[in-house]
């Protein structure tokens, strides 16, 4: 019987896997910087989603991280390198904060690598890579707690910082923006007679006026008496405005409170219904706990008068109070309870539409509800909000075209609600430029709000920033570098806080035009504003115009201390050559090879330095070594057709 202790075997990947996974966790543990909040089996990319710590305190400034495990053995700069799917990039780069990290087995350690700087080393190359199916990631950092806390205290001044701006933004003053929800409702004439009174609080309260009625409330007080079964509907209304999030009466809601129970004991209502109306109380105030418990209380009643969408809309709004309670997954089943039991409730199928969105995990089924949403009354502000934050899921979806279609139904009421411009202009301005044809778009987008806020500085800036995009894509703009350099000239001029990256951009539009002397002056500005951050783009113009002494200067700095990679080595070698130090530029070709054995051009050039220093023999091997690697170059070939040597 020895055939039946045939087993099947142990994953190795998975064994990896595991190791990785219980490594990064008691990392993140020891570092106490981070909590792991969630884990994402999509394999989208992200497989932790880690929130920041404040001290003891939670910030709700959440990144994402993707894992690996490896044992392999390390580049000799004693990077681990990883190969990363370029769509996995880019779903990456769309979370601030975003990193690779890599459990190396062999030693024991976690390597960390951020996404933004995946992303700077490529776009400081050819912008083929654009094109690639996969990208190396080389990490070499250790994820330690020093650099779980420089990353953490990042993330939060980052989030801090866009937290502040988009409060700053949305609170324009009252001339450049009409406030719906501020508007005085209509002074409505209450009848003295009590019947009459009655009959219209109840026909305003079954019309979902909850906002006249609160206008008018101290009218219908004085005719029905605040502790008449008549006069509940106004408490109600209140209750209702403080449930959507609109300016209410606190102290009207708390008196409802007490009136209602007054009534529970009593046959003249279904008691579900006024325990169902407590927990909307409760919910208006935050009253959290005691919210969930009179919900609670009132579905322990099911059956009572059949009424089904009293029971919905209980469970509806006992899955907004669990949320509140970060329960997320309780408040997902009591939303789909919600739904099967009034399939076309729309505050449900909003409810789980937001619930998908705000955990990241479903942006189709998102849009499915969002679609499913239809208001019958009261729709006033409500069609508005279901359209603004359908076209984030469009924006999320990749869906640009689509997510600006429904931008501009939106502006249409623009004037009435002052939310629409902000909310259309931060989510523009978030998810920028995607292709081309989407990036027209925005820039039309911008246009039209320019008309209505021309003193919008961060919206200039951000156009500009997509006619830029739109040029160094090969697409035609409707300004010349010249134009663009002034337009950022009057930016910089009004104070804008980040004019080193503008400069920058300059000086690549330049570049592109092959106009490098006016790149080197753009490039210059950036430069001695952020001498780390553009000191690569400007030794490079330098070497291009042969000013090879200063850009020598300038690139050992980046080589050594702030961008240590192959092109920077390689921009080095040039540097050298140009000042006559044969022997520090091959130094230099060597160490750009060293540090990426696929860089093609380091390979030729290497070998064209030895021949043209005498070294024929050592040219000869690394051209030998250059064509096998790289047999398809066009440099192969011209060596192959000059030099009988190296082959066919």
């Amino acid at each position: 019987m020895n055939h039946l202790d045939d087993f099947p075997k142990r994953d190795k990947n998975r064994r990896i896997q595991e190791l990785s996974e219980s490594a990064f966790q008691s990392a993140i543990s020891a570092g106490r910087e981070f909590v792991i909040q969630s884990t994402d089996r999509q394999d989208y990319g992200t497989d932790y989603v880690i929130e920041a710590c404040d001290g003891e305190a939670m910030t709700n400034v959440r990144v994402h991280v993707q894992l690996k495990g490896t044992s392999g053995e390390r580049n000799v700069d004693d990077s681990v390198s990883l190969s990363i799917k370029r769509t996995t990039l880019n779903y990456l780069t769309m979370q601030p904060g975003s990193v690779f990290i890599c459990y190396h087995i062999p030693t024991e350690q976690l390597l960390v690598r951020r996404v933004d700087d995946v992303v700077r080393e490529y776009e400081h190359g050819s912008s083929s890579w654009i094109d690639q199916t996969t990208v190396t990631a080389r990490l070499r950092d250790s994820f330690d707690q020093k650099f779980q806390r420089t990353w953490k205290d990042h993330v939060v001044a980052t989030a801090k910082s866009a937290r502040d701006y988009r409060l700053g933004f949305i609170a324009h003053p009252p001339e450049t923006m009409a406030s719906f929800l501020e508007e005085v409702p209509i002074d409505l004439p209450v009848p003295a007679d009590r019947m009459q009174a009655a009959k219209g609080l109840a026909r305003l309260y079954d019309r979902n006026q909850d906002r006249v009625i609160s206008g008018a409330f101290d009218k219908f007080r004085a005719v029905l008496g605040s502790s008449s079964p008549e006069f509940l509907p106004a408490y109600m209304a209140e209750i209702n405005l403080g449930i959507n999030g609109q300016r209410c009466d606190r102290n009207r809601i708390e008196d409802g409170i007490r009136e209602i129970y007054k009534f529970l004991d009593s046959k003249q209502f279904s008691s579900q219904s006024l325990l169902y109306s407590l927990g909307n109380a409760w919910l208006a105030l935050c009253e959290y706990e005691k919210a969930r418990d009179t919900y609670n209380s009132a579905l322990l009643i099911s059956g009572e008068y059949n009424n089904t969408n009293i029971e919905a809309q209980c469970c509806k709004n006992l899955g907004t109070v669990m949320e509140k309670l970060n329960k997320p997954d309780a408040a997902y089943e009591l939303y789909s309870r919600s739904l099967e039991l009034a399939p076309n409730l729309p505050e449900a199928h909003f409810a789980l539409a937001l619930w998908y969105i705000r955990g990241g995990v479903d942006f189709d089924r998102a849009l499915i509800h969002l679609d499913s949403i239809i208001w019958t009354d009261n729709s006033a502000g409500r069609v508005p909000s279901v359209l603004g934050w359908r076209i984030e899921v469009f924006f999320k979806l990749g869906r640009a075209e689509d997510a600006f279609r429904d931008i501009r139904n939106l502006l249409s009421d623009g004037s009435k609600f002052d939310w629409i411009w902000p909310w259309c202009g931060k989510l523009v301005a978030t998810y920028g430029p995607n292709s081309i044809s989407s990036t027209r778009l925005a820039v039309q987008f911008w246009d039209e709000y320019l008309v209505k806020f021309p003193d919008d500085t961060f919206a200039e800036r951000v156009r500009l920033l997509c006619i830029w995009y739109i040029h160094m894509n090969d697409g035609q703009t409707e300004i010349n570098f010249d134009e663009f350099r002034q337009a950022v000239e009057n930016l910089v001029e009004k104070g804008l806080p980040d004019p080193d990256f503008l400069w920058d951009r300059v000086g690549h539009w330049a570049q592109k035009e092959g106009r490098w002397e006016d790149a080197e002056i753009y490039y210059r500005k950036a430069f001695d504003m952020s001498p780390a951050e553009y000191g690569y783009c400007l030794g490079t113009t330098l070497n291009f115009l042969s000013l090879h002494d200063e850009a020598l200067s300038i690139l050992l700095e980046q080589a050594n201390e702030h961008q240590p990679d192959a092109m920077s080595w390689f921009q080095v070698a040039i540097a050298r050559e140009g000042v006559g130090d044969t022997q520090g530029c091959i130094a230099a070709y060597k160490r750009a090879i060293n540090l990426d054995e696929s860089y093609d051009l380091a390979w030729f050039n290497l070998g064209g330095i030895y021949w043209n220093s005498g070294n024929e023999i050592e040219a000869i091997r690394t051209w030998k070594e250059a064509i096998r690697r790289f047999p398809e170059h066009q440099l192969a070939s011209k060596l192959r057709s000059e030099f009988s040597i190296l082959g066919n």
